[in-house]
């Protein structure tokens, strides 16, 4: 098969994600926003950031996405507060609570709505994972 023909195959097969959905991280730590914008970005999503809970409920507010991934330890507003807030403006958006502190965190965050979670540090591997474990339930 030729190079034109083999183009044209790979560019009939689906991309990761044809509905081009849109991912929101809160999260303080500038690094891991900055690579889930990159990771997130090469698998077709939009992605909007915000650097504690409070920046990331009104972001929610003014453009409602798909996926949530929030960290739970954070300044002002912190996770669970995040949670809990974004599931009354959305019963549909799925939310993935993240941390590197104690599972009782997450437990909580469970509780309080959020659809999956990830311990920190987590490789992008795991988090796709969750991710499209989140989107089939």
């Amino acid at each position: 098969m030729n190079a034109k023909k083999i183009e044209e195959r790979v560019s009939e097969l689906p991309k990761q994600n044809d509905q081009h959905k849109t991912i929101l991280i809160v999260d303080d730590e500038q690094s891991i926003r900055e690579v889930l914008i990159t990771f997130f970005d090469e698998q077709g999503y939009d992605v909007l950031t915000a650097n504690d809970g409070r920046e990331g409920i009104a972001l929610f507010e003014s453009n409602p996405t798909d996926i949530v991934i929030t960290d739970i330890v954070m300044p002002r507003v912190e996770g669970i507060e995040t949670i809990r807030k974004i599931r009354k403006l959305s019963r549909t958006v799925k939310i993935i609570a993240m941390t590197g502190y104690v599972d009782s965190y997450l437990k909580e965050a469970m509780i309080l709505g959020a659809d999956d979670s990830i311990n920190k540090p987590f490789n992008t591997e795991d988090l796709m994972a969750v991710v499209n474990r989140v989107n089939a339930g």
